[in-house]
């Protein structure tokens, strides 16, 4: 932090007119509080209704708590004020508070900060603070809430234990000359090693999984023009998303809609009619739509009549195409067919069929998500599993009777990476980094 860390801190709940506002101050100096607003010490751990007063002048009358070093949030001594919501009565108490030496507005993210310094957190349940705070579907906030409990933790934790053991005997091995190390204690090592290579290759291969439960799962909506693209996603999204008209090549950019489908995050994209074409823009849309096809989970591939399997650009490019396709005919209200080729049919004008797409796309995606809840999720969690990984990677490659200092060298860099994970990190700029993504109260 560009500030000073030993400054007392404070903020609000939110910054914006509501029933009630939190006002937390913490750092050494928050037992001053009730002198400075003139009213009786609270009972630690005890909500107490006070008057704040300030120069003879009643700012408030409110419940605060005194929560006393190691018993709160940050591990600092810390007052929580619960004002009436007026912004008028949070702008007074701002600038009580700042004309007292060593007071200070908080940083966004420093109550977590602090929470971490402290150790009353580490840095995976620092992360899942903010991801519960931004999670937008239940999924998200059910992996968030398991790593604020300490579940990933725990994991990570276990893999560092499991690192050590084995360094502890590679460190055994050194004081051996060549020709008497114990063949069974060789081998105890080469076990060990795979055993723990292959949980952290797991946690990264599943890393991809857990990065579709935050952004979201891709399906692209792809078709010939005018076959019913736009008006199916506006019936998925029930949002006018995207502009229907019976002018084929209506759409030219590619159109996105996030939705809640039953707890999972889904983003819809409608794609620019695929065919032949001279149109300059028409042909960059096409390219944009083929471009977003071969980055989907799933592909509708919509067609009006039977013929899914027509030798078309659009259906060259799905086979080459590694997500899976539900052939989706459309427009069934007014043609109707007893050719049962589709995977469901749907009007977008009636809605009929819409809901059994939307159990269909739903099936298929939960599928992929991952079951378990401790996953890696965080860009910096990834980094530091895959750096860690190679380290024990290179261990293969590495003679056990001849290069053991060298085998202890990149066990010693993976259990440092492993630990960078959970532990605090002494670069501030990384801590930063983490930190500045949070709202201003975190």
């Amino acid at each position: 932090m560009k500030q000073n860390d030993h400054d007392t801190i404070f903020a609000s709940s939110n910054q914006f007119k509501s029933a009630i506002k939190i006002i937390r101050i913490s750092g050494t100096h928050a037992k001053k509080i009730s002198n400075i607003f003139n009213f009786r010490k609270s009972k630690p751990r005890m909500f107490a209704l006070r008057k704040l007063v300030y120069k003879d002048n009643v700012i408030d009358h409110a419940p605060v708590m005194w929560l006393p070093k190691r018993k709160s949030f940050t591990g600092e001594d810390t007052y929580e004020i619960y004002i009436h919501g007026s912004i008028v009565i949070e702008k007074m108490i701002y600038k009580i508070l700042s004309s007292h030496k060593n007071f200070r507005l908080a940083e966004p993210g420093e109550f977590t900060k602090r929470a971490v310094i402290n150790g009353n957190i580490d840095l995976v349940q620092a992360e899942s603070i903010n991801e519960i705070i931004n999670a937008q579907t239940e999924k998200q906030l059910t992996i968030a809430q398991a790593q604020l409990d300490g579940s990933l933790s725990s994991v990570v934790n276990n893999w560092r234990k499991e690192i050590i053991y084995i360094s502890s005997l590679i460190e055994s091995l050194i004081d051996f000359s060549d020709e008497d190390i114990p063949k069974e204690l060789s081998k105890l090592f080469r076990k060990k090693l795979d055993n723990i290579r292959n949980k952290i290759k797991d946690a990264v291969n599943s890393a991809e999984l857990s990065s579709f439960i935050k952004e979201g799962f891709t399906v692209t909506i792809v078709g010939k023009p005018n076959v019913g693209k736009s008006s199916l996603i506006n019936a998925l999204t029930k949002l006018n998303t995207s502009i229907v008209s019976e002018l084929p090549g209506t759409t030219r950019d590619v159109i996105q809609q996030k939705i809640d489908l039953k707890g999972l995050p889904v983003i819809l994209y409608d794609t620019a009619g695929i065919r032949k074409t001279n149109n300059i823009i028409e042909k960059k849309g096409i390219e944009l739509a083929l471009n977003i096809m071969q980055k989907s989970n799933l592909i509708l591939n919509l067609c009006e009549d039977d013929n899914f399997h027509i030798n078309t650009l659009e259906n060259d490019f799905l086979d080459d195409c590694f997500a899976k396709v539900i052939n989706v005919k459309t427009k069934v209200d007014i043609k109707k067919s007893s050719n049962k080729i589709a995977d469901v049919e749907v009007s977008s004008k009636t809605n009929f069929g819409i809901n059994i797409l939307l159990e269909k796309i739903f099936s298929y995606l939960s599928s992929l998500e991952p079951k378990e809840t401790s996953i890696i999720t965080s860009e910096r969690q990834i980094s530091h599993s895959k750096q860690a990984l190679s380290a024990l990677n290179r261990i293969n490659k590495l003679s056990v009777v001849e290069e053991t200092e060298l085998i202890a060298e990149e066990l010693r860099l993976a259990s440092k990476h492993i630990s960078n994970i959970t532990s605090l990190i002494d670069n501030e700029e990384v801590l930063d980094k983490i930190f500045s993504n949070f709202c201003i109260g975190k």
